[in-house]
């Protein structure tokens, strides 16, 4: 059967509980839609799946068939039964986490699903220490985040097998990057850092340094130079607007929207 003759919505059953699927919908997204919670850590809603982790395994039946599928990118099929929870399901978890724990022995959201699950980190031979390199699980987000939301594409994968990583173009300064921190913000391990003084923010993992715009109001430096001129061809708002940082900005528009409500408003009258 092929994916066009897929219905537009189709029934299944999820731990037991009958629901239904629209079209292009994925099992993790009915999954969270019904309240079950499935473990993932390079699933994020600004950018398009990617299975990486590998973690949002769940089983599925239909017939006698079953197999392992991953949830963020399985679209179900009508009369599909899901189990989120199963003993293979939590086996096949515990395993995916013995791997993470060997690559990134200290970081807290792996140690932490690692108990739920059972995993020791004895299985595998744990990285010692404890730097960003040995934080990265290779979810690839920030790299999808770059390319895929900023449209930047600054960064990306060099290496193969375990000397895999993610890196500016020759581990040197990228002249692509903004320095909008997107990368930082949606790194599920902090793998990623950057760090702003002296006026300028160095994103630290990429090897590049930028220059900080200070705000108009208070002079706080708040943004890079190349992050605001993005964002001037992108969000419809002044350019004043645009160098006045978040909190003058929100300052300023409820002056202005308070302002405007007084002088809406008729004079009182005692004779009314």
């Amino acid at each position: 059967m092929s994916s066009a003759e897929k219905r537009e919505k189709v029934s299944l059953t999820l731990n037991g509980q009958a629901t239904t699927a629209a079209a292009g919908e994925t099992l993790l997204t009915v999954a969270r839609r019904l309240g079950v919670q499935i473990p993932t850590l390079c699933h994020h809603k600004a950018v398009l799946p990617y299975s990486a982790c590998r973690l949002c395994v769940v089983e599925v039946k239909w017939g006698e068939r079953v197999k392992l599928v991953v949830s963020c990118v399985y679209e179900p099929w009508d009369g599909d039964v899901v189990e989120t929870d199963s003993p293979r399901v939590r086996s096949t978890r515990r395993m995916i986490l013995e791997f993470l724990l060997a690559r990134c022995p200290k970081v807290k959201q792996i140690r932490d699903l690692a108990k739920e699950y059972g995993a020791t980190g004895k299985m595998f031979h744990p990285a010692a220490g404890d730097n960003p390199g040995q934080r990265c699980i290779l979810c690839g987000l920030c790299v999808r985040v770059c390319a895929e939301v900023i449209g930047r594409h600054a960064i990306g994968y060099a290496g193969r097998g375990i000397e895999k990583i993610v890196a500016a173009p020759f581990g040197s300064e990228s002249r692509e990057c903004i320095g909008c921190g997107a990368c930082v913000h949606v790194c599920p391990t902090g793998a990623v850092h950057s760090r702003d003084a002296d006026g300028q923010r160095a994103m630290e993992e990429w090897h590049t340094v930028l220059p900080l715009v200070p705000c108009r109001a208070c002079g706080t430096p708040f943004a890079t130079a190349k992050q605001v001129d993005l964002l001037k061809t992108r969000v419809p708002l002044s350019a004043e607007m645009m160098e006045t940082c978040p909190a003058c900005r929100r300052r300023e528009t409820c002056a202005a929207l308070i302002e405007t409500w007084r002088t809406e408003q008729k004079p009182f009258s005692s004779e009314a």
